[in-house]
């Protein structure tokens, strides 16, 4: 069985920045880089969006929010074999 999850990490940056096409790409490839070496299989658009959040960030600065959602497998154990193991 498979469970879809949401994965996201955020970054704090000038705001100048939030534009600058080569910085997203970066941000992108960081995010999936990061889930592929966690051995999670990706199965949505990765997006970047600005996340105000319950606190501002400092005057001049944006906070993004790069997030996508992974697949992960689940592993089922029944009981006859959780007890013939232990």
């Amino acid at each position: 069985m498979t469970t879809r999850t949401g994965y996201y990490i955020e970054s704090l940056v000038p705001s100048w920045l939030v534009h600058d096409g080569g910085y997203r790409a970066a941000l992108t490839q960081h995010l999936r880089d990061r889930l592929m070496l966690q051995g999670y299989e990706i199965v949505a658009p990765i997006r970047i969006r600005r996340d105000d959040g319950d606190v501002p960030p400092p005057v001049g600065m944006v906070m993004l929010r790069v997030e996508t959602e992974v697949e992960e497998f689940d592993i089922e154990v029944d009981d006859e074999q959780e007890a013939s193991d232990g």
